[in-house]
């Protein structure tokens, strides 16, 4: 029972990371690259993130955020968790599969960089294929592209620089971007919201990625392991979640302050979240109002609402403009925030303590029972084309064929799962992970190095 969880790499290729066969790690004396053996639970994982991610596409769950003790929340588990599992991995990955890097020559250490470029590029042209499908989704291959090419200059570093790098990075990172944001009220522009304000800010993500070249170097064959990264992981999570909540002020209910009669507005009780005029204090604010809805905003944001430009706003002193974004409050909430997407210290520390477990929890159960997650296993190894097959789906309505999202969801996930264990093991890799392979070894020269060597054989 020591090793089922183990299969060699050509079984079953990864897709975002092929550790085993890609090449990417250093050769002794020119050969082929050292026979590395997969670890299943690792595609287990990324398998379980997916269909995460496919869920929250869907929007299976749109409504409170998770609280254990309402079990009608559950669903919300897999907004913003599973895309912090799948960068997790992606460290996890690249740990695995450049793992002699830091013990590489000169040489050996170029073409792995080369590899990691080469492969970098090819997932960010792929998410950009993906964006212009117009499917709605946020993308997130883009920034995973961004981070393999920032991998190429890390994965040589000690593990303890990894660890500080992160750990700033997840500590620092959001409060700093929130005092940039407010010290630079105009700022903007595709390459700032790429990597820095957009729905994942390379901060986040970059922390994230640090963390998985870690456990990546870690004995993942080892059930001690196993136990401690998910019996760590939960504990980070569950206090992270907690201090969050703790923190964290609780949010008026607006709808709940509708009267049960609904007799002040008309609309009936919560409708569009109304409350009485009488019961709104709009002093000191600047009120319009247009087919029988009053509208109420500060003064110096009038040139947003009105078409003469309000006259506040280019008239305010740009110390004026920074105090009313209110720098401490909003650096204060990049630390106790949770909630999912937003960037937050805790929802870094919360969010990646739940992906360490998942992957803990998976690692277990591909070593006692991975007959039962093959399929899940199948589908972690072609994430891109998963991916890619999903924002399709979803660009063809797929949340609309039932009447419940969450059909749909499991029905195509299961499909999904199906295919992708018919696919590995009759073919191999995915389509869109034969390409990022190709990429890697074009930009290291590698394909055109080994066809010379077989014909001088």
């Amino acid at each position: 029972m020591s090793t089922p969880h183990i299969i060699p790499s050509s079984a079953a290729p990864t897709a975002d990371a092929s550790a085993a066969d890609s090449g990417d790690g250093p050769r002794r004396g020119g050969g082929a690259p050292t026979g590395r053996r997969r670890i299943v639970g690792v595609d287990v994982a990324r398998g379980l993130a997916l269909v995460g991610m496919f869920g929250a596409h869907l929007m299976v769950a749109s409504g409170p955020d998770l609280t254990l003790t309402d079990p009608s929340t559950w669903l919300d588990i897999v907004n913003g968790r599973s895309s912090i599992l799948f960068a997790l991995l992606a460290g996890v990955s690249l740990a695995l599969m450049t793992g002699g890097a830091r013990t590489a020559s000169p040489d050996e250490l170029r073409k792995i960089r080369l590899r990691l470029v080469g492969r970098g590029a090819a997932i960010f042209v792929i998410g950009l294929v993906v964006e212009l499908l117009g499917s709605g989704i946020a993308v997130i291959l883009t920034l995973y592209g961004v981070l393999y090419i920032l991998a190429a200059f890390t994965v040589h570093l000690r593990t303890r620089v990894l660890v500080i790098a992160g750990a700033a990075l997840a500590i620092l990172g959001p409060p700093l971007l929130a005092l940039i944001g407010t010290l630079s009220p105009d700022l903007g522009g595709p390459g700032l919201s790429l990597v820095l304000f957009g729905t994942y800010p390379i901060t986040v993500w970059a922390a994230l990625l640090c963390a998985g070249l870690v456990i990546g170097r870690l004995d993942l064959t080892r059930v001690k392991t196993a136990v401690v990264m998910l019996v760590c992981g939960g504990l980070i999570a569950i206090g992270g979640y907690a201090l969050g909540a703790l923190l964290t002020p609780p949010q008026q209910d607006v709808a709940s302050s509708s009267p049960t009669s609904g007799s002040g507005s008309g609309s009936g009780s919560g409708s569009m979240g109304m409350i009485p005029g009488d019961e709104v204090d709009v002093s000191g604010l600047t009120c319009q109002t247009s087919d029988g809805v009053v509208v109420c905003f500060p003064p110096e944001t009038a040139s947003l609402f009105t078409d003469d430009g309000g006259g506040t706003e280019e008239g305010q002193s740009y110390i004026d403009r920074v105090a009313s974004e209110d720098p401490p409050a909003k650096m204060l909430e990049a630390v106790i925030s949770v909630s999912a997407h937003s960037g937050g210290v805790l929802e870094v520390l919360a969010s990646g303590g739940f992906a360490v477990a998942v992957l803990g929890l998976c690692l277990l159960v591909t070593r006692y029972a991975r007959w039962a997650v093959l399929p899940l296993a199948a589908y972690g190894a072609v994430p891109l084309t998963g991916y890619v097959v999903q924002a399709i789906l979803i660009l063809a309505g797929a949340a609309t064929w039932l009447p419940n999202p969450v059909l749909p969801w499991i029905a195509l996930s299961l499909l999904m799962m199906a295919g992708a264990l018919i696919w590995t093991r009759t073919v191999g890799k995915g389509p869109l992970e034969r390409l990022t392979a190709w990429a890697a070894d074009a930009m290291a020269l590698t394909a055109k190095t080994t066809r010379t060597a077989k014909r001088r054989r």
